[in-house]
């Protein structure tokens, strides 16, 4: 659900010019610079003052837009925030330069009332009381100017050009003195060409501010870029190319890009590369046009600057004239390009092919683009962005949820894509793009013909003034209580208003729906009702008459194929009657030797829905399945190594995955060539020893599961002091990125309650520089001498071969069957009846984000639970988003989730807050308030939408599996955690059916009423210095009002967590702050917290723990239906 084409890609503005942050102490002050009265009233008497911007209530940053006398357009912010008193800056000095300035607004032309602005200005600053914080100031500078404009014999040149404008200046001649400075400072600089502007923009310390723009406007007035320093920028733009060169939403723009129309701008390569820039290029001829291009397009008259600091807004403008005012301007003007239709932006082909693309990743998606007129003329009344609502939407009755009852896709996005190439001053791209299941790709014309009839119901259904309305006013409450954007973030997104928005709605510009316009609206779903879109599937199953992708896109060499629209496709629009079509899948094309597919090669036998025991001794037990519905060649493995000495204690754990690490380390070379050829791996440390998990094609998969044994057995003699110190010190790093993020610590903390046995992270990390060269070969020796293997063979594969694969691991391991089985038990820790709740401080102290779980325990898990919870979460979900995230503003990620613990079952709800917006204790108090909602959420649902939900869980469980890779994980999941419910979907689906709204809601009655155990979890962020304690409460607004704005809902806290362990096996995102690593890696501790004396509150989890009983552990339902199997028998045997 989508106001814009919201993606991965929404940001993604070709960053051409990455630079490295480095945050370093600073360690060399530069003065303030200075000029006279005199020449500073001359420059200002040329300076016109527009039209204040709106802002927001809530807002207390000042605001001024200046034209100065080159033709640069200024907008300048200054944060009320007080500056710390450093000797540098002071209240004296303001005053003086803001009463210099004031004493020359007579003379100056204006639109608006200058002098209110200052008078602002200066009691603002006086009026603070709060104790300030040190922030870095920033700037950011637009020029008119990006790859449109760039000429067509050197494509790319425009990034090219932002490159070499960096290499010195006549003033500052050595390459890169500004970035230098910059870094020097302690600060960060940056640039980036879209196709209508390049972007320039940097921050650093305020006390640095005025060098820097020194530095910086240098390069605008004089720039070398001598010929010399070409070559190595060709090279870096080169590199740029290649790190985006597989990115499959990039290589679809550039195949759009080819079907411009010729003689239209947006058909150039942007990017550009070593084949644009050097190849048949004279570099003279080169070195020429680019100063040509500079002097021409660099001008003033097409800049536009923000600058924005805690400076007094005066000072600010002093500034801004000082160093801008005399940056060159001409007369040349930005290219009109009002001159280009966009009706005829791109070739025929555009809308009369059907284009077949492959993609770089595994996707299967159906995308509808339209060519637009420039959407930002309708500014004020948006109707572009509420037809991509409208569009997106996934509620009852929306071309999503309609496409999801027939599991034909489970997710839909639409809108227009916030970078140059799909929104610009001639067209702008409304996309809507399907991502298909398998069925829904069989299914393409039936998909199609629904999404045509959605399409023209916009303009049968009268007016929709009141859904209008509705977001209009969404879109108000989100604008007031907007959260505030570090400086850096904001002077980007504000210069590039400024030349799109007038003055007056530069903050609101982007944020308000100003108006309903229904002639707008009409004019764009007139557009959308022309059969002039371009049709795109992207998937590497081919489509029905497409034999191969026999066309490739020239620069990032995508393969493609295109055939005429189908005439039946043009019925299905004129008349939106479906007609079916099949497609069968075709196997994916590695790099094998031997094809052969094994269930064909014996006669294609029956093969049961159920992996089958091969094998079970002491020592392991082997599952197998043949396939039989994919007809690939390949196979997926998985083998559990289970040890005893994981648990035994933390230094042990430590160790494990220190061990893990390693093997890796011991095989990667032998194995790199089978990943090159299309095999892959995983080895990974999770809760009770290691999982290996190997697929791709069956050949040779054997030879990677023999040299992970091979190197379990012998990493050991390979290890030595420098190994231990290199590995051991990634590792705290790891574990040190993982700790100080709040969600990561919070669910450590969880589990760590819950679990019988489980080791703190933090107190893993500890352990790590305890262990000695002789600690780690022993736990190495010691780990493959006591095992049980649990192991699953699925795909192409025969049980012969499946019993040879685990032999090889046996005979080389060799290990013995384990001892003491209590430490390879799961089990789960029975919560007292009531509330505990443990609570300790995030770990970086610079991080205010709060992260609330309250876990609901529920007792052991059946079938029947598992599918009244699952129902339950899909009643609760959209209230609880739409009270705690969008009414009550509580935090951006809100989510309930069902968990199974070793099969005990329960359910949680999470918030994360920021603790400078409001307090954990109040987040969880609102938690509990909704949560005794849920029965009457539940009460008041009408008969017919209860069946309706019910329903669409039912249909959502008989999805089929996509790939061998989604049977193999379910099949998977079964073993590891002793359920063995193969068939868990079916019998579901059979509860769901007869499941009645009465039988949930008693259900959780009795749960609150005779068996609530609750865990709160809260990981409490931290306020800067002088920041008081929010005001918590005072916004929520309730009968149904909306106070916030509408967001899409974040996926990875919502729906059902079947295993609470599987996300271990992913690596942790690596945050790499070398500073913020060295300042607390030495210091870092989680320390439960005191609660309320009428809370009971967990101080220590072992102490804790040590009283509590333990549930017993389970008989899996397959033991249950053989138990129940076996009295029926006894009793037909006795009569």
């Amino acid at each position: 659900m989508c106001w814009q084409r919201y993606s991965a890609h929404l940001l993604r503005q070709l960053e051409f010019h990455v630079r490295t942050k480095r945050t370093s102490p600073i360690t060399q002050l530069t003065g303030v610079r200075t000029i006279t009265h005199g020449s500073l009233c001359k420059m200002t008497e040329q300076v016109k003052y527009l039209d204040t911007p709106d802002k927001s209530e809530t807002d207390k940053k000042l605001y001024k837009t200046l034209l100065l006398g080159n033709g640069l357009h200024a907008l300048i912010v200054s944060d009320p925030s007080p500056m710390p008193h450093d000797g540098f800056t002071t209240s004296e000095s303001s005053s003086d330069k803001s009463c210099e300035c004031e004493s020359t607004s007579s003379s100056v032309t204006s639109s608006s009332d200058s002098s209110s602005s200052s008078s602002d200005s200066g009691s603002s600053v006086e009026s603070g009381s709060e104790e300030g914080d040190e922030k870095l100031a920033a700037c950011a500078l637009l020029i008119d100017y990006g790859s449109f404009a760039e000429p067509t014999k050197y494509q790319g040149l425009a990034h090219f050009l932002e490159h070499m404008i960096f290499m010195g200046s006549e003033k500052y001649p050595e390459e890169n003195i500004f970035d230098a400075h910059i870094k020097k400072c302690g600060g960060f600089s940056n640039a980036n060409t879209d196709c209508e502007e390049t972007l320039f923009y940097f921050e650093v310390a305020e006390k640095h501010l005025d060098s820097s723009l020194d530095y910086f406007t240098a390069l605008m007035k004089e720039p070398l870029m001598k010929q010399e320093a070409m070559q190595r920028e060709r090279s870096a733009v080169d590199s740029e190319f290649q790190q985006i060169l597989q990115d499959d939403e990039t290589r679809r723009d550039q195949l759009l890009a080819s079907l411009a129309t010729k003689g239209f701008p947006h058909g150039t390569f942007a990017w550009g590369n070593m084949k644009s820039l050097k190849e048949n290029v004279d570099d003279a001829e080169l070195h020429k046009i680019l100063h040509e291009i500079r002097k021409e397009h660099y001008g003033a008259n097409r800049m536009y600057v923000c600058l924005q600091a805690r400076l007094p807004i005066d000072e600010l403008e002093s500034l801004v004239v000082r160093h801008f005012s005399d940056v060159p301007h001409n007369e040349v003007k930005a290219p009109d390009l009002s001159s280009f239709n966009y009706r005829n932006a791109f070739q025929p082909e555009f809308h009369e092919q059907v284009f077949f693309v492959k993609p770089v990743e595994n996707e299967c998606k159906l995308e509808l683009t339209w060519v637009l007129p420039n959407v930002r003329q309708y500014y004020r009344s948006k109707p572009d962005q509420f037809l991509s609502y409208l569009l997106g939407y996934e509620g009852r009755g929306s071309l999503c949820a309609y496409l999801r009852r027939r599991l034909w896709a489970l997710h839909l996005i639409a809108g227009i894509e916030e970078n140059g190439f799909d929104m610009n001053s001639m067209y702008a791209l409304f996309n809507v793009c399907i991502y298909l299941t398998d069925e829904g790709f069989k299914n393409l014309d039936e998909v199609l013909a629904a999404t045509f009839a959605y399409v023209k119901l916009f303009s049968n259904c009268g007016s929709m003034k009141e859904v209008y309305e509705e977001q209009q006013r969404i879109e108000e409450t989100g604008f007031r209580f907007q959260a505030q954007r570090p400086a850096f973030d904001n002077v980007q997104e504000l210069v590039l208003n400024s030349k799109y928005f007038p003055p007056k709605d530069i903050l609101t510009g982007k944020e308000l729906y100003y108006e309903y316009n229904e002639e707008h609206l009409k004019e764009l779903i007139s557009h959308l009702n022309e059969m002039k879109f371009n049709l795109m599937v992207t998937s590497r199953n081919k489509y029905d008459g497409v034999t191969a992708y026999d066309q490739t896109e020239e620069w990032f060499g995508t393969e493609y194929a295109t055939i005429p629209m189908p005439e039946k496709w043009r019925k299905l629009w004129e008349d939106s009657k479906p007609l079916p079509e099949l497609f069968l899948p075709e196997p994916n094309k590695f790099v094998t030797e031997d094809f052969t597919l094994f269930w064909h090669s014996m006669g294609k036998p029956e093969v049961p829905d159920a992996p089958k025991k091969l094998l079970k001794t002491d020592t392991c037990e082997l599952w197998f399945r043949q396939d039989d519905k994919f007809d690939l060649p390949e196979a997926h493995m998985a083998f559990y190594f289970i040890s005893p000495l994981q648990r035994q204690s933390a230094k042990n754990d430590a160790m494990c995955t220190l061990y893990e690490e390693l093997v890796k380390f011991h095989v990667c070379e032998e194995l790199y060539p089978a990943i090159s050829a299309g095999l892959s791996y995983t080895f990974n440390a999770i809760e009770k020893g290691l999982l290996l998990k190997v697929s791709g094609y069956n050949e040779k998969l054997h030879l990677i599961v023999e040299a992970i044994a091979e190197g379990m057995l012998h990493v050991a003699e390979t290890l030595d002091e420098n190994m231990l110190a290199a590995f051991r010190k990634n590792q705290r790093k790891n574990f040190f990125n993982t700790l100080i993020k709040p969600k990561a610590l919070n669910r450590d903390v969880r589990l760590c309650v819950l679990e019988q046995i489980r080791w703190l992270m933090i107190d893993k990390y500890k352990c790590l520089n305890d262990i000695t060269l002789e600690d780690l070969r022993g736990f190495a020796r010691q780990f493959p001498k006591e095992l049980y293997i649990q192991s699953l063979i699925q795909g192409n594969y025969t049980e012969e071969s499946a019993h040879n694969v685990l032999n090889s691991v046996l005979s080389r391991l060799d290990c013995k069957a384990i001892k003491e089985r209590r430490y390879v038990e799961d089990r789960t820790i029975k919560l007292p009846l009531g509330t505990n709740i443990i609570r300790c401080h995030a770990l970086n102290e610079q991080d205010t984000n709060t992260v609330i779980t309250n876990f609901y325990q529920i007792g052991p898990n059946t079938v029947r639970v598992e599918s009244i919870l699952d129902l339950m979460m899909m009643f609760v979900d959209e209230p609880l988003f739409d009270q705690l995230r969008t009414k009550e503003q509580l935090g951006y990620h809100v989510g309930a989730t069902v968990r199974i613990n070793y099969g005990i079952a329960g359910y949680s709800i999470m918030v994360n807050s920021q603790e400078t917006k409001t307090t954990a204790n109040y987040v969880e108090t609102r938690i509990e308030v909704f949560r005794a909602k849920m029965l009457k959420i539940l009460r008041h649902l009408p008969e017919d939408e209860y069946e309706h939900t019910r329903d669409s869980l039912i249909k959502l469980k008989l999805v089929a599996d996509m790939a061998l890779s989604t049977e193999m994980g379910r099949n998977w999941d079964e073993i590891i955690n002793e359920d063995f419910l193969f068939d868990r979907r079916r019998r579901q689906i059979e509860i769901l059916r007869t499941l009645q709204k009465d039988e949930i809601i008693d259900f959780l009655l009795g749960i609150d009423a005779e068996n609530m155990r609750k865990l709160s979890v809260q990981v409490i962020g931290h306020r800067p210095p002088g920041v008081p304690e929010p005001l918590c409460g005072s916004e929520i607004v309730r009968d149904g009002e909306d106070i916030g704005k509408d967001a899409n809902k974040p996926d990875d806290e919502s729906g059902s967590e079947k295993d609470d362990h599987e996300d271990e096996e992913e690596s942790s995102e690596e945050e790499d702050d070398e500073d913020l690593f060295a300042a607390l890696e030495n210091k870092l501790n989680v320390v439960f917290l005191p609660g309320a004396p009428n809370q009971s509150t967990i101080m220590d989890i072992n102490e804790f723990k040590k009283s509590l009983d333990v549930y017993p552990k389970q008989k899996s339902q397959q033991d249950e239906d053989l138990l129940l199997t076996a009295r029926i028998e006894d009793a037909l045997g006795q009569a």
